[in-house]
């Protein structure tokens, strides 16, 4: 029973993330990701499949919106900044534009596969990428139980081509 409703939920949660990215990603064949990914992303939205949430043996979905971010936590969605020299940064603002926190590393892509280094980690996501959008996927602990077995998606819209913005 457990896994059926892990399922169920797991259909339910892309089903969803579906609706907008349907026609706007490509294939990993089609992109050279390190060209397309050059510029600054927003994250418009977040979305996680939570398996075995606060130790337990259940299953639950989070989505994190702009609205989320305004409302509940005074501060903007988050801004990627992807330099062609490979280098890129991780901005949070609040609703005020003020800078929060910021995340300085180094990117590089690996066929469909997104590296992100930073001085004390190391992130990597699978890409779709496709006319301004891009999901970057992966597997995380997000709910802090110690396994990394909670799907993370962050659907992301492309607005500038530049990086210069936000210096």
């Amino acid at each position: 029973m457990k896994y059926l409703l892990f399922f169920l939920g797991l259909g339910l949660l892309f089903v969803a993330c579906q609706q907008d990215n349907t026609n706007s990603t490509s294939t990993p064949d089609e992109v050279d990701l390190k060209t397309a990914l050059r510029g600054t992303w927003q994250t418009f939205q977040i979305n996680v499949a939570v398996n075995t949430a606060d130790g337990k043996d259940t299953f639950r979905t989070e989505s994190l919106t702009q609205e989320v971010w305004e409302q509940g936590y005074g501060m903007e969605p988050p801004i990627y900044y992807f330099q062609a020299d490979q280098k890129f940064r991780l901005v949070h603002r609040s609703v005020k534009g003020e800078i929060i926190d910021q995340r300085r590393g180094m990117w590089n892509t690996f066929g469909d596969t997104l590296v992100l280094i930073e001085p004390e980690n190391t992130v990597q996501y699978i890409v779709r990428i496709g006319e301004g959008r891009a999901t970057f996927r992966n597997f995380r602990d997000w709910d802090g139980d110690g396994a990394e077995d909670d799907e993370y998606q962050g659907l992301q819209r492309q607005i500038s081509i530049s990086t210069d913005e936000g210096e």
